[in-house]
């Protein structure tokens, strides 16, 4: 099973639109990663977001490139939700990209891989994608990209 998990793009300040919509270099930076993804032969079989507006943007620039183009909201991919019950609906979800925020896709990827989310093991930066893979029960890191290589 394999599993990618992205931090959604720059955003604007709160204060300047509550809605924290991606800023101009927030959707420069998420299609110069989703155009890389691509150019590396990667497709996935869909796209799950937290539904905040940041992240449902990233996701839909994402799926422009690596899918049919849909998104979908997930429950449970929101900051501060928790990493353990999310864990537990990722059974049998196999090349799936999740868009999310921090703290919470880093907290996950510690959880995975170690089972204790608060061993902050990687850092990821905006529209950084992490690809996990799950063989016979062990989680590993495949790749980590972010934007700015």
């Amino acid at each position: 099973m394999t599993i990618y998990l992205a931090r959604h793009g720059e955003a604007v300040s709160l204060e300047k639109n509550p809605e924290r919509p991606l800023s101009q270099e927030g959707k420069a930076e998420v299609e110069k990663m989703a155009h890389l993804l691509e150019t590396m032969g990667l497709k996935v079989n869909k796209i799950m977001h937290s539904g905040k507006k940041r992240a449902e943007e990233t996701a839909g620039i994402f799926s422009e490139n690596l899918c049919d183009g849909k998104t979908f909201v997930s429950k449970g991919l929101k900051p501060n939700d928790s990493v353990e019950e999310f864990f537990k609906k990722l059974k049998n979800e196999d090349k799936v990209m999740y868009v999310g925020h921090l703290p919470f896709m880093e907290r996950l990827a510690s959880f995975i891989l170690t089972g204790d989310e608060k061993k902050v093991l990687i850092k990821i930066k905006t529209s950084g994608v992490l690809c996990l893979v799950e063989s016979q029960g062990r989680w590993c890191i495949k790749w980590l990209i972010a934007a700015d290589l």
